[in-house]
């Protein structure tokens, strides 16, 4: 029976690590919605000038604004993002991924 007692802890103390692993791991998971940006570069992608609109609850609609907002601004470059958010230490937005396929 005292052999089994380090190997009941070493079970239990394993279980615990996997069991709060798996806590984080689900806390960490983003409940809220994907919400695309589109930019619209007036000046080409290195001018660090655009025009951004939030709130596409698709790709295809955040896209299709894009395409139509270019081709008024004589086919300017545009990209769309998934959840963009302003990034003070580069003073600029940051998404999750952009896009323009």
């Amino acid at each position: 029976m005292q052999k089994m007692v380090p190997i009941i802890f070493v079970a239990l103390l394993f279980s615990g690590l996997g069991g709060a692993i798996y806590y984080i791991n689900q806390t960490e998971k983003s409940a809220k919605p994907e919400s695309w940006s589109a930019f619209i570069y007036k000046n080409g992608y290195n001018s660090g000038r655009y025009d951004k609109k939030d709130g596409f609850d698709s790709y295809p609609n955040c896209k299709a604004y894009a395409q139509q907002q270019s081709a008024k601004l004589e086919d300017a470059a545009w990209e769309c993002g998934l959840n963009c958010r302003f990034d003070s230490m580069r003073q600029g937005f940051h998404c999750e991924t952009m896009e323009n396929k």
